[in-house]
């Protein structure tokens, strides 16, 4: 095995693992919301938005490298540094969960990538920067003002994306590269589990996913 197809295989791994991460993550934002514990769970929404946009990232080198020549391996380390960029794995998330899943307040946090902004202030206590120093006339930011609603809207935006893209998959409407999570998300019981996990489902997706189906399941 050349080393090319080394690191594709291992891209497969991170891939995989990415979205098992976000969806773990995921079911943690949940679970702090139900205690109560808002800024901690509107922070884990956010880290398992930029895993989703991980994945797509991985996802996306291998999509080329099957139908195109192989990337060399400048080219793959170039574009996968962006997976340690905080705000390119938000953006690559918004280009996936496009409209009806992303509000147009997120959409605007995510165009003026100001979404980590968010998730820093529902983790940290501390006053703005003026140039390189503390800006001591500004105002504290500390996560205790973390906005109860805007966490809903995250948590239901992921929610809303995997449960589309679960029944999307398994009526064939759409697809993924990595086939471990296709199947994974083909399930009935990925589906259930999300539904059941946050009941709540944004009119355009509720819409979209009962037309969906109204499709035969495909075999696969």
């Amino acid at each position: 095995m050349n080393q090319i197809d080394s690191i594709r295989r291992k891209v497969r791994r991170i891939a995989t693992a990415s979205f098992r991460n976000a969806a773990r993550l995921h079911d943690d934002a949940v679970l702090l919301y139900n205690e109560d514990r808002i800024p901690s769970s509107l922070h884990t929404s956010i880290l398992s938005i930029e895993e989703i946009g991980k994945y797509f990232m991985y996802e996306d080198v291998l999509w080329h490298n099957r139908i195109e020549e192989h990337w060399p391996l400048q080219d793959i380390q170039e574009f996968l540094r962006g997976t340690y960029s905080h705000i390119a794995k938000q953006g690559w998330f918004a280009r996936q969960a496009a409209s009806p899943f992303i509000t147009n307040s997120l959409l605007r946090l995510l165009r003026e990538e100001r979404l980590e902004q968010v998730k820093q202030k529902a983790t940290y206590v501390g006053l703005p920067r003026k140039g390189r120093n503390v800006n001591f006339n500004g105002r504290l930011s500390t996560p205790f003002r973390t906005s109860k609603k805007r966490t809903e809207g995250l948590i239901t935006i992921v929610n809303d994306f995997i449960v589309e893209l679960a029944v999307g998959i398994r009526k064939g409407a759409m697809s993924l590269d990595i086939p471990e999570i296709d199947d994974w998300l083909a399930q009935d019981a990925t589906e259930a589990h999300f539904v059941n996990l946050w009941p709540r489902m944004q009119r355009s997706t509720q819409k979209t996913i009962t037309n969906l189906r109204k499709n035969e399941d495909i075999e696969r």
